[in-house]
């Protein structure tokens, strides 16, 4: 009984033969996604703190574009001449934010930054020198507590209208926190902590109205829909028709702590001679080298070399390093294949197996045997010569006593003693 098989694949077969493909499928998604989620958590980690122009979760782009929606006239600067020549240019009353992230308002800037022509400025978790330079008016009461019971802050009854009506509590905890100054005349206060506040407000004697903010996460894309954070940020970003965003940079950092020096600084005066120098003789080497060997030549292949060539340039090469050992021990090899050959041996054969059937061939001590085709060391060339021949005469003795039709003349042959050897024929004859 014949069994027919079906010519179409089963799915299972089918999911076999795609597994190869599904693999490299799944790879890639996996390696898309994580490409993904590495791109984003690097560009969250280089996106600037409370950066206008910045999507990601630090970013503050979500509340400075709804300011503008709202009518609001909004700018950005990045230098107190930007900043002094926006303020010019705004239209209406105007409010500053001044958020000084890396600490630069110190000194001449701070006093410069104070001196900026706005009807109100609202400086981001400032610092103690950027507040001396307002008059002392708003001081630092410190940093709030992170991580308590309460999920909110709320307003409190020293906060004044429209903020405590509009943003009755923020989610922000960890704050920086402050107070008003001796100096300052009334105010307001609200998000309380231990009679410190997140947020407080005073009038100054010019006329301008001064606010500190510490609770400046409560501006950032990721936690301005919190509680009524978003409230909070638009009260108290959008109290003016106009409102430029200053965040001192590079030029105010350069006015403060003066230019940056170069490179050429750092770099002693001995160090570009000297590279110079290691540069052109390494250039000179280089050409040097090149000459020695010339040009490139073109060689058809294969290239047939000479037996005789190359055996007297090894034999030139041996000479010229002294290498007496290394050659006769060359010649013991080439020795021994024949010799096995000779005697009807495997090629493979141990040296001490072709040394026992030598002398039994030829009748003769095997010491005497071993000492030439083995243990002999030459002392000098003479000394090569004279064992190079006596491994020559001892090849063709064998060759002879195996088959007597291919013996040939014998010839003088040197004889070479060996004084710790008590063998007594070495190199020489061989007979009983």
């Amino acid at each position: 009984m014949s069994i027919t098989r079906a010519a179409t694949p089963t799915v299972p077969e089918r999911l076999r033969r795609a597994r190869p493909w599904l693999l490299i499928a799944a790879g890639a998604v996996v390696i898309a996604a994580t490409s993904a989620l590495l791109a984003g958590g690097i560009a969250s980690a280089t996106s600037p703190y409370l950066g206008v122009d910045s999507a990601q979760p630090n970013g503050a782009k979500a509340v400075f574009t709804v300011l503008g929606d709202q009518g609001v006239s909004t700018s950005a600067a990045s230098s107190l001449e930007e900043a002094r020549s926006q303020l010019l240019d705004a239209e209406g009353d105007t409010t500053l934010v001044v958020h000084d992230r890396d600490g630069l308002a110190v000194d001449d800037l701070a006093a410069q930054v104070a001196e900026l022509d706005a009807e109100r400025v609202l400086l981001l978790a400032p610092s103690r020198d950027l507040l001396e330079a307002f008059d002392g008016a708003i001081v630092v009461g410190g940093v709030g507590a992170d991580g308590e019971d309460a999920d909110t802050v709320a307003a409190g009854e020293e906060c004044a209208s429209p903020l405590g009506d509009l943003a009755p509590d923020i989610s922000q905890r960890g704050a920086r926190l402050y107070q008003l100054g001796d100096e300052a005349s009334g105010g307001s206060a609200c998000y309380a902590e231990s009679a410190r506040f997140a947020y407080v407000e005073t009038k100054l004697a010019s006329g301008t109205e001064l606010a500190a903010l510490g609770a400046t996460d409560n501006l950032s894309n990721g936690e301005v829909l919190s509680a009524a954070n978003a409230a909070m940020g638009l009260a108290v970003l959008g109290e003016t028709e106009s409102l430029v965003w200053y965040v001192p940079g590079v030029a105010d950092a350069e006015s403060v702590f003066g230019a940056q020096p170069s490179l050429g600084t750092y770099v002693p005066p001995w160090l570009t001679p000297t590279i110079l120098i290691a540069l052109a003789s390494l250039l000179g080497v280089m050409v040097w080298r090149g000459r020695r060997f010339g040009p490139l030549v073109e060689e058809r292949l294969p290239v047939v070399v000479e037996a005789s060539e190359t055996m007297q340039g090894r034999g030139r090469l041996y000479a010229q390093q002294r290498a007496r050992l290394r050659a006769i021990d060359n010649l013991r090899i080439g020795t021994t294949t024949r010799l096995a050959r000779s005697l009807g041996l495997a090629r493979a054969s141990h040296v001490q197996d072709i040394i026992t059937s030598s002398a039994a061939a030829l009748g003769a001590n095997r010491a005497a045997v071993a000492w030439t085709l083995l243990d002999a060391v030459p002392g000098s060339e003479a000394e090569l010569l004279d064992l190079s021949q006596a491994l020559l005469t001892l090849e063709r003795e064998v060759a002879a006593a195996v088959d007597p039709s291919s013996a040939r003349p014998r010839q003088a042959r040197p004889t070479i003693t060996d004084p710790s050897s008590t063998a007594e024929n070495y190199g020489g004859t061989y007979e009983h």
